[in-house]
Parts: C-alpha cells; sequence; structure tokens
C-alpha cells in the first residue's frame, strides 16, 4: 500500500521550532551588531557628533537670520540652545561626552551672519581621553585641541 503524497513535504512541529530558533538567533545576533556599528565608539567619533551639532545650530542662525545661543551645561552635562524667534528650547544630551566644570565658557551666541559673540574654551572628557574646544571671535570659528 503507498504512503499519502502530503507527508512527504510537511514540516514536523521540531523541525519548525529549530528553524524559529535559527531565525531569531539570527535577528537578534544583525540587531545588536547593527546598533553597536551606529554609535560612536571612538573619541574622533564623538568629536565629530560635538562639532556637527555646533555647526547645525550656527548654520540654522545663517538660515532663519537670527541668534542662536547654546547654553552649556556643566552640571547637567547638556546643552540648551535657545533661539531668538521664541522657538521652544530644545536640549542636547552630552552623554557619554562629560562637560568639564573647568571650562571657561558657558554659552555662545552665533549672530545671524553665524559668528560667534564670544571667546573661551569648553573641556570634554571622553573614557581616559580629554579634548578642549577654543572658540575664537571671528566668523564662528574654532578649532580642536586634544589633550591625549
Amino acid at each position: 500500500m503507498a504512503r499519502p503524497l502530503h507527508h512527504k513535504n510537511v514540516f514536523t512541529l521540531v523541525k519548525m521550532l529549530i528553524v524559529m530558533c535559527v531565525i531569531s538567533i539570527t535577528l537578534y545576533l544583525f540587531m545588536t551588531i547593527k546598533s553597536s556599528m551606529h554609535s560612536p565608539q571612538n573619541i574622533k567619533d564623538q568629536i565629530k557628533l560635538l562639532t556637527s551639532k555646533i555647526d547645525y545650530y550656527q548654520a540654522y542662525a545663517i538660515k532663519h537670520r537670527q541668534t542662536v545661543l547654546m547654553v552649556f551645561r556643566p552640571n547637567k552635562n547638556n546643552i540648551r540652545v535657545v533661539f531668538q524667534n521664541g522657538q521652544k528650547d530644545i536640549v542636547i544630551p552630552l552623554s557619554p561626552l562629560h562637560l568639564d566644570e573647568g571650562s571657561t565658557l558657558n554659552t555662545i551666541a552665533f549672530d545671524k551672519d553665524g559668528n560667534i559673540l564670544k571667546f573661551g574654551k569648553l573641556k570634554f572628557q571622553y573614557m581616559q581621553y580629554h579634548f578642549d574646544l577654543i572658540f575664537h571671535i571671528e566668523q564662528g570659528r574654532y578649532r580642536i585641541v586634544s589633550n591625549e
């Protein structure tokens, strides 16, 4: 007597559970590796991320022809961005960077032309690395000094 054909190509419950486990483990590994690839892992990436935020608000001041004030708050380890037009303030967390209390600058303002209206230094720490952002009063310029 011949067996029915519909039993040959059917997954058993055990085979289905094994396939689901393999898919689940693969997805888990892919998601954890992908998320760690997008978070900055070294000091150069951290500096680029910080300076891109500063550059963004400088460009915002130029584009919208208004003063943008950035308040650096070491006690809260964040930056508060205040807009001239009354738009709601934005708070930017600095973690994993740490803003040191020894900074000589607590605010910078970009005027409508993108110029910085103050001179001073911000001191940051990331893991065992230290670096400074030194702001100049000309044309919205700053430089990075690494204290490695």
